[in-house]
């Protein structure tokens, strides 16, 4: 088994998914500074995944909290799809040491983090469907949901 399988093994564990496409998943992996072409790098599948997160969101924060208006549920959303919830969320998957950068860059900045997190949300949606990417969503985000509950009864 070559080392690429293993990442992206190790990843599948990490997720908690199985891929049935383990081509889409090495390009939910890989940064457009290793990839041959742009369209070989996560940055389509980062549209998508951001768009599939903020639908999973706004479906948990509307069911949940039915009594909050719309603006309340909009800085709720806003809070938790964050580029910085996303790069916080990308830690305990160690997505750090899973995506395929270039050799020219010494460390992943947050801002990779969290693009590698909506395209995997992308990733499981076109290979598992919405059901699959809506429960890694609400997996991987359930402590900043559950956080929504704290600072919902607070006010």
């Amino acid at each position: 088994m070559s080392s690429q399988d293993e990442i992206l093994q190790a990843c599948e564990a990490l997720l908690g998914y199985q891929f049935s496409d383990r081509a889409l998943l090495r390009r939910c992996l890989t940064h457009s500074s290793s990839a041959d072409t742009r369209l070989d790098s996560n940055e389509r599948l980062e549209f998508l995944g951001d768009s599939i997160l903020g639908l999973v969101v706004c479906e948990y924060l509307f069911l949940e909290y039915p009594q909050q208006r719309e603006g309340q549920l909009t800085q709720m959303k806003s809070q938790i799809v964050s580029r910085q919830t996303c790069a916080r969320v990308a830690a305990p998957l160690q997505l750090r040491d899973l995506i395929f950068v270039g050799k020219g860059l010494m460390s992943i900045p947050d801002s990779i983090l969290a693009a590698a997190v909506e395209s995997l949300i992308a990733g499981i949606y076109l290979d598992g469907g919405l059901d699959a990417a809506r429960d890694f969503v609400l997996r991987i985000f359930a402590s900043e949901l559950k956080q929504c509950h704290v600072l919902e009864a607070e006010n």
